[in-house]
């Protein structure tokens, strides 16, 4: 190409005075100043496009990677299940309400996903064995498993995190009843354990329903002895419910990860229980609002929260029935604060005030405004899928890229001759702006998008024949190369655009309308179409030019035959 521009600087009079067609100095420079750009296109294009650095080699202008969707970098599917057990004792809980429930919470795991910075995650619902469950699939990355390992840790710890406010008022003594309650949370947790769900998912719900609750997992039970001293199993095979002196303690041998993982569930009762009015409403983040950072007169800093107008009369109504008396507040089965009511207070706010940081306060109302939930959610099943599927099928599509694109380059050179030969040019210059776009803009690669992308060559080279076809008959006419060559737009651009304008009305609608996976595949075919007809207008022609003036055999050019 360099030679190209060389021989067209020193050579342009000679084929200006050959040429039946007046050109103009101007066009000549214009023509010649295309041919350098598209040149040097060439060259930044392919240290840009080209993955340099899966083979350790550092080159500018190929900053960052390509965004690949899950199924070429395979993906840890997390399994939550929503618990509706609570809400779906309300009175005006229905189907629609449950629908609504599901949408906030995948709306709060999005969320909370996003603040993680791990790009690509996909959040769904699913329903089977009347349960409802939410999807996260997290993708791998290839060659970093201490960055894949992170990730889903971090998403773990994230996603199930539930925060549940509470009021409480203390409790005077205790009675039979409150004992008699800790036996029937133990016997409970072991019944749901044995008879339908999953240890972790238990632990994680008697945890957050009930205080003094020790959740864990130890390696051996040595370390659980030391713990509280006293156990009479040596071995358990299966879930068993132990009475200890001061604990009720549930274990399970975990053969997965060959750790023993515990409940206690202490005996001794909650000294504070839960702030109920005379209608028996329950005091609780059930008409909370927002939370946010606010500084006292000291400059400390403290949480407050905003209540609806329900919880204002409820609130009233306790303070001014518990004045003298303590009523805390618990965040996560945590008491934060117990201060002594000392008047009724009629209002909408409450104020958390402990030892925080001004770091520390800004994180707990960020935690309260995201982790705010309507219905719990818990963790029940936790898969890899690996990518090889996916990338051995991408090995083979490169495969049959390159075996395409040389039949295609075969048949250009034979039909068209020299034309062909800059038609396959063009179609290279073609892949290669496309996966510029690609890598530039973030644009998600699926299988199913590069597997279009191959077939879209097609696109591209059916305008080129309609150009061919379109010269070869002005030639019949004008007998002419470069008069031929230069009456081709007028008389084919409007049948190239009809064709490839339909396809982008298509292609957009389809985006629109279609699930994620299959949307990107829409996307690209629009970007297919946008790039293939700049290729056309703007490379094409130019190469068709630069041959009009430098070849006078019409079989040469084209493989014209009356």
């Amino acid at each position: 190409m360099a030679f190209v521009i060389i021989f067209l600087l020193f050579y342009k009079k000679y084929i200006i005075s050959e040429t039946f067609y007046p050109i103009s100095i101007f066009f000549m420079r214009h023509l010649i100043f295309r041919i350098f750009l598209i040149t040097v296109s060439w060259f930044l294009l392919v240290a840009y496009v080209f993955p340099w650095h899966n083979y350790n080699i550092n080159v500018p202008f190929s900053w960052g990677d390509y965004r690949l969707w899950l199924d070429l970098q395979g993906w840890i599917e997390l399994d939550y299940k929503i618990d509706l057990s609570e809400v779906s004792k309300a009175e005006d809980y229905n189907s629609k309400k449950e629908s609504e429930i599901v949408e906030w919470l995948k709306s709060i795991v999005d969320k909370r996903v996003e603040t993680l910075n791990i790009n690509d995650s996909e959040i769904n619902d699913a329903s089977y064995a009347w349960e409802n469950h939410i999807i996260v699939q997290i993708p791998l990355k290839w060659n970093d498993s201490l960055e894949n390992s992170l990730n889903i840790e971090k998403a773990k710890e994230a996603i199930w995190k539930v925060v549940k406010i509470q009021f409480k008022e203390k409790k005077s003594s205790f009675t039979q009843e409150d004992f008699d309650a800790r036996n029937k949370i133990a016997n409970d947790t072991l019944l749901e354990i044995t008879t339908w769900e999953k240890f972790s998912v238990v632990a994680a719900k008697t945890s957050l329903n009930f205080e003094n609750i020790i959740v864990g997992s130890i390696g051996k039970y040595e370390e659980l002895i030391k713990v509280n001293n006293e156990i009479k199993v040596n071995q358990i095979n299966e879930v068993e419910l132990l009475n200890w002196d001061a604990w009720y303690l549930l274990v399970e041998n975990s053969v997965k990860d060959s750790k023993i993982n515990y409940i206690f569930v202490s005996k001794t009762p909650s000294e504070w229980t839960a702030a109920i009015d005379s209608k028996w409403r329950v005091l609780d983040d059930k008409y909370f609002s927002q939370s946010s950072v606010q500084f006292n007169d000291a400059f400390q800093p403290m949480i407050e929260l905003v209540f609806n107008d329900e919880w204002a009369e409820i609130f009233g109504e306790l303070s001014k029935r518990l004045i003298g008396q303590q009523m805390a507040i618990f965040v996560w089965g945590e008491m934060l604060t117990a201060p002594v009511i000392n008047e009724a207070i009629y209002g909408w706010k409450a104020v958390i005030t402990w030892n925080y940081t001004p770091e520390e306060a800004k994180k707990l109302s960020n935690d309260i405004n995201t982790w705010v939930v309507p219905a719990p959610i818990y963790l029940t099943s936790e898969k890899t899928i690996d990518s090889k599927i996916w990338a051995s099928s991408l090995e083979k599509l490169v495969i049959a890229w390159y075996a395409w694109f040389l039949l295609i380059f075969l048949f250009l050179v034979f039909t068209y001759r020299v034309s062909g030969l800059m038609a396959a040019v063009s179609l290279l210059l073609y892949v290669l702006i496309v996966l510029a776009i690609v890598k530039m803009f973030w644009i998600v690669l699926t299988l199913a998008s590069i597997a279009g992308l191959i077939l879209s060559i097609w696109i591209a080279i059916d305008s080129n024949i309609l150009i061919f076809e379109r010269i070869r008959e002005e030639l019949r006419r004008w007998n002419d190369i470069v008069l031929a060559t230069d009456t081709w737009f007028r008389k084919t651009w409007s049948a190239i655009w009809d064709s490839n304008f339909t396809w982008l009305i298509v292609s957009f609608i389809l985006f629109i309308f279609w699930v994620n996976l299959i949307k990107w595949f829409w996307l690209m075919l629009w970007l297919w179409i946008i790039v293939s007809l700049f290729t056309v207008m703007w490379i094409s022609k130019v190469f068709l030019l630069l041959n009009s003036l430098l070849i006078k055999n019409k079989s040469t050019f084209i493989w014209f035959k009356k």
